[in-house]
């Protein structure tokens, strides 16, 4: 069939040997301008790492609406339903999820950027009346600035925070309800989602709240590469009087291309009684 003039129908199919998934968009715009527009997404994704297994299936409606150059602002409902084993968990959950979320960008390149911030909220509940699982209330919040100083140095601080307001027990959220820390684009130096509230037998099971952050200083070398150091720090917590913070510090390099920067980081452990150090590579620029 033949889409109307200016609708898009997007898909992306992923397939690793930890995450397989299809989604699927369909983009109507707004006669507002290019940056507005309403959305229906599908997703479907099975995730088998150690912490977890999970299958979701998904569907979400949502209208963006731009408010200047850099302000985009999105009101969404997206139902899941998600069967999961966490530890000695086996579960299945289903939720619908009203929530908003608003960005603020002011990088001045998206694909090298040299200067500028970003931040962005999402906020997102819901409760056993709409038919979901449970009782839910989240807040997730996100920031990061890049500082241009001389010898062709920069100094890149991001940090990443979410709070979960409700009375149910943790056990009842899914995977993708709850917060675990680590990874390449987490705390560098531990696994991904290896990081977070265990239970009585040590595995992983995730949180309630969630604190990382990172600081890089970058050294631009000729015209397309880079050299950088780095510390990370974060985790996954129930409680902030429980929070304790891993740690991992290490050195990356970078090459850029014209769809984005090449990464690779090694990170070692910081603060533990055997450090371990892993390596990391991502592609593109990480807000």
């Amino acid at each position: 069939n033949m889409l109307q003039k200016g609708h898009e129908l997007n898909s992306q199919l992923y397939i690793s040997e930890r995450l397989q998934g299809l989604t699927t968009s369909y983009i109507i715009p707004s006669d507002k301008d290019i940056r507005s527009h309403t959305s229906v997404q599908a997703n479907i994704q099975k995730e088998h790492i150690t912490t977890y297994d999970s299958q979701l299936l998904s569907l979400e409606l949502a209208r963006t609406s731009s408010f200047g150059n850099q302000k985009q602002g999105t009101a969404y409902v997206k139902v899941q339903q998600e069967d999961f084993t966490i530890g000695v968990q086996d579960s299945i959950s289903r939720y619908v999820l009203p929530g908003v979320r608003f960005s603020d960008n002011h990088y001045d390149n998206l694909i090298r950027p040299s200067r500028g911030f970003r931040y962005a909220l999402d906020l997102r509940g819901t409760d056993e009346v709409l038919g979901s699982t449970t009782q839910l209330l989240q807040l997730l919040v996100e920031a990061s600035h890049i500082l241009p100083l001389p010898w062709r140095l920069s100094l890149s601080t991001s940090a990443k925070t979410a709070v979960t307001f409700f009375s149910d027990p943790i056990s009842e959220l899914p995977p993708s309800l709850r917060f675990f820390a680590g990874g390449d684009q987490s705390v560098r130096g531990y696994a991904y989602q290896s990081l977070g509230p265990r239970d009585v037998f040590g595995n992983v099971v995730g949180g309630k709240n969630l604190l990382t952050g990172c600081v890089e200083l970058q050294r631009a070398l000729l015209e397309d590469w880079a050299v950088s150091t780095f510390y990370n720090a974060g985790n996954a917590f129930d409680n902030f009087s429980d929070l304790t913070l891993f740690q991992a510090a290490g050195v990356g390099l970078h090459y850029f291309t014209p769809v984005g920067a090449l990464n690779l980081s090694v990170a070692r452990q910081i603060g533990v009684d055997d450090p371990r150090v892993r390596v990391h590579f991502t592609v593109g620029f990480e807000f």
